[in-house]
């Protein structure tokens, strides 16, 4: 199984863009790498899968405090590329997220997911994750 890496510089941010866009397809290439790194300066971390001679899978992470949890690793993206999909990649970048959490010193690992992504719910729940809330978001239009 191929190793999981941080992805730190301009050209290892960039190898990451085409599993980013199959699960964020609004992104722009073109600002994706400065969008990354402004992240990255907000406590984003962005692992990545290398197999072969590109990238297959993405985990992008925090880490912080909320008062209803208490100390998390919040899982801000979770991809993989469609052809790679079903042979555990995800299952591993989910196992090392773990293993970050319990070293930090976390409560849980937290993440959202759109209500239509079946496939993704299926490995959340494989994996013990629970439906505890719903996410609610609105616009603001300045």
């Amino acid at each position: 199984m191929a190793p999981i890496k941080i992805a730190v510089t301009d050209q290892e941010i960039r190898m990451c863009w085409e599993a980013l866009y199959a699960l964020r397809p609004m992104l722009d290439s073109e600002t994706f790498v400065d969008q990354i790194k402004e992240m990255q300066n907000e406590g984003y971390t962005l692992l990545y899968q290398f197999e072969g001679n590109k990238v297959i899978s993405i985990a992008g992470y925090r880490i912080y405090t909320m008062l209803y949890s208490g100390k998390m690793l919040y899982i801000d993206d979770l991809s993989t590329l469609e052809e790679a999909r079903g042979k555990g990649y995800a299952t591993l970048l989910l196992q090392h997220l773990y293993q970050i959490a319990a070293h930090e010193n976390c409560k849980a690992v937290h993440l959202d997911s759109g209500h239509v992504r079946t496939t993704a719910h299926k490995l959340y729940l494989k994996e013990d994750f629970t439906i505890s809330a719903f996410h609610f978001s609105k616009p603001i239009n300045s």
